[in-house]
């Protein structure tokens, strides 16, 4: 009787890589790539001028996550065609990026929690290479903690963690429009896995490759902005100016009534007792006519009396 020897497989498996990794599709739809375009130029000047172009800077975040935001609900409920879609989504993000650019401090908070989000996405990349969580709040609360902490962070810290959160938000822009012409957008799919705590396929080698940029951009942007484009510029320190500029003016229109005030009773006092000029040299004419009569008396031996115009003067006084 022959005896049969089991050999066991040691070799961990490994997922096969996806067909899109051993070639690059460039069968780019236009309007999809028109508008990966315009949001890698979004990126850009996030991450290097988004201190300096500070109202363009909230303008496009709001912007940016108002028409995301509902683009994202009315393809889920399925009410319009997808030009219907595009169109309500952009209103929204016009409607929201000129409440966070004019609302100053709506587009701080708003800053703030993508600052958090991306941090927390970063958290839920690094778990997953360890343990997947069992259950989706665990991804909801690290999100929404992170993302709250760092819009109320914001609000104390604005110049440095405005920085940050640009310098962030527009890495992760440029990153994901990188993504698309590469691989369609294979990484960004993953990244969003995270997020919603799903099990997720596997990716190209050289999607972590990409994935990498996002953390380089993100110091270079800062680097740049901190040395470079934020240079002289304090948007807190122009708000307090002009409330200085205010008050300075207020204190010199005060100033001013109150010596048009002054001059006005001077005027006043003038007009009721005489001009003090006139009552000077009407007083020095009164003691020379005085001289000149007692002069003219003890020349005829009169009795000296004072002068009538003299005696009105005093007596008006």
């Amino acid at each position: 009787m022959e005896s049969t020897t089991l050999v066991y497989n040691t070799t961990p498996w490994i997922p096969p890589e996806p067909d899109i990794c051993h070639h690059i599709d460039t069968n780019y739809s236009i309007a999809p790539a028109i508008i990966v375009v315009m949001c890698f130029i979004f990126g850009i000047v996030y991450t290097f001028f988004g201190y300096r172009l500070f109202k363009a800077v909230m303008f496009l975040t709001g912007f940016i996550f108002g028409s995301v935001l509902v683009y994202m609900i009315c393809l889920e409920e399925e009410l319009l065609p997808p030009e219907g879609n595009a169109g309500v989504a952009i209103g929204a993000g016009i409607l929201c990026g000129l409440i966070t650019m004019l609302v100053q401090y709506v587009g701080l908070f708003l800053t703030g929690f993508h600052l958090g989000i991306a941090l927390a996405t970063g958290v839920l990349i690094i778990l997953e290479q360890f343990l997947h969580p069992e259950t989706k709040w665990i991804p909801i609360g690290i999100l929404v903690g992170l993302g709250l902490v760092s819009a109320v962070l914001i609000l104390k810290f604005q110049r440095s963690m405005t920085i940050l959160g640009t310098s962030i938000f527009g890495g992760a822009l440029m990153i994901a429009c990188l993504d698309y012409f590469i691989e369609q957008f294979l990484i960004v799919l993953y990244v969003w896995d995270r997020v919603k705590g799903d099990v997720s396929g596997p990716v190209c080698w050289y999607s972590w490759l990409i994935l990498s940029c996002w953390p380089f951009c993100f110091v270079v942007g800062t680097i740049t902005q901190w040395k470079i484009t934020g240079q002289g510029v304090d948007h807190p320190l122009h708000i307090k100016r002009a409330k200085k500029v205010n008050l300075q003016k207020a204190r010199a229109k005060q100033r001013r009534d109150a010596q048009q005030s002054r001059y006005r009773h001077l005027y006043q006092v003038r007009r009721v007792n005489g001009d003090v000029i006139s009552q000077v040299k009407l007083l020095l004419f009164c003691n020379i006519l005085d001289h000149f009569q007692q002069f003219i008396c003890h020349l005829f031996h009169v009795k000296s009396q004072n002068s009538t115009l003299c005696n009105f003067f005093q007596k008006s006084r």
